[in-house]
């Protein structure tokens, strides 16, 4: 009976373990947009959280049926459209404050969401500043490497006439300021490599 209740109490600390390594991840904001929950992903080792409590907008879109396992991601299943407004933001709240920088990285698939086989083209901004221009059908991210001049980053895609914007996943990284330091301004990356590790894509 003693064995047994030792190894009750020694699952119970496992698991806790585990949604705990998942919570952690300091430095980081991970967001799957229109996602009905916070969750771990174990593949990449993230806790996301679901983009309530992030932007106002509420139209909540799944990719078509045909399309849905495309991409073996849980963050490429959902996406947030905003069928309203010319401007919709997200607000990302950072711990670290401003002066530090980060690494900003939106992800966008249509998906078909609509059946209309479509390609939608509308602006992203980073705060006030023009960023890229999100044009493709396909999975597609963009990162840009950012110093925000307040404690918190606004990420707001634009209508610009040519499709309603959409947007799937939303990521924040902290990075070591000796190495990015750009004072208050921003980098839009083109290619990243890790450059130590033994597969070069990853």
């Amino acid at each position: 009976m003693k064995i047994l209740k030792m190894l009750h109490v020694l699952i119970g600390c496992l698991a806790l373990g585990v949604v705990a390594r998942g919570q952690q991840n300091l430095g980081f904001i991970s967001i799957d947009c229109s996602a009905p929950r916070d969750y771990h992903d174990y593949q990449l080792d993230i806790y996301y959280k679901a983009d309530a409590g992030f932007v106002d907008s509420r139209t909540n879109m799944q990719v078509s049926p045909q399309v849905i396992y495309q991409y073996n991601q849980q963050q490429s299943k959902n996406l947030r459209v905003f069928l309203n407004g010319t401007r919709n933001c997200y607000t990302l709240m950072m711990d670290e404050g401003k002066g530090n920088t980060y690494l900003v990285r939106a992800s966008f698939w249509y998906g078909d969401y609509d059946g209309k086989n479509q390609t939608l083209a509308f602006d992203l901004h980073i705060d006030v500043n023009y960023w890229i221009m999100v044009n493709s059908s396909s999975y597609v991210y963009e990162e840009i490497i950012y110093t925000p001049p307040r404690d918190y980053i606004q990420v707001c895609m634009v209508n610009t006439g040519s499709g309603i914007p959409f947007i799937s996943s939303l990521e924040l990284r902290l990075l070591d300021n000796s190495i990015y330091y750009i004072n208050s301004s921003a980098l839009v990356t083109k290619w990243r490599f890790n450059l130590g590790s033994l597969n070069t894509y990853r």
